[in-house]
């Protein structure tokens, strides 16, 4: 499916720093999908993913056919379960659709930026996780989201923990605030 291209994933938790090194690595020519903007994409109106998701977690999810993001959230990352659900729904859809982008793509290398990269089966020849610490992720989550204290921490526990991706990454960086020496993570994923 992705034979000609080395398929970078770029993972960690919400408010690690994927997309900043997303966007340096963008800076450096390297082309980076986004999954967040790809299933936004996927649950667009009237798209498949979107009608399966409100038959599963019901009409209050829609707002004019339109998914109504904050009551979706309120579902899925207050429940595991649930989440689990959601991610069964949206990960085939995803998937489909970054492996139709990664092929679309000229570069030999191409990054996918994604906190389920692992969860979800992608392909990647490489994995980088991107971690955090807590405090840090949670004011970065407040700032972004514009959401409460309790709203960011509810989401940050809804996610893995450092340990997960220190076990499944070839390699992990560290973004509390300090930058990113681009030139050898660059190195690395050109090896």
């Amino acid at each position: 499916m992705t034979q000609n291209k080395k398929v970078i994933g770029i993972t960690g938790g919400s408010g690690c720093g994927k997309s900043y090194l997303s966007g340096l690595l963008r800076e450096r020519g390297i082309p980076v999908i986004d999954a967040d903007i790809v299933a936004r994409e996927v649950m667009q109106k009237g798209q498949p993913c979107l009608l399966e998701a409100a038959e599963c977690f019901g009409s209050e999810i829609l707002s004019d056919g339109e998914l109504n993001r904050k009551k979706l959230a309120e579902i899925v990352f207050s429940d595991e379960k649930m989440l689990k659900k959601l991610n069964e729904i949206t990960h085939k859809y995803i998937l489909a659709s970054i492996y139709n982008k990664i092929e679309k793509e000229e570069s030999e290398i191409v990054c996918v930026d994604g906190a389920v990269l692992i969860e979800s089966g992608i392909k990647c020849d490489m994995l980088v996780g991107v971690l955090a610490d807590k405090a840090v992720r949670k004011k970065r989550i407040m700032l972004r989201d514009g959401l409460s204290d309790g709203e960011a921490e509810a989401r940050i526990n809804a996610q893995q923990e450092d340990g997960f991706y220190l076990e499944n990454c070839d390699f992990v960086i560290y973004n509390n605030g300090d930058t990113f020496d681009i030139d050898s993570i660059l190195k690395r994923i050109e090896e």
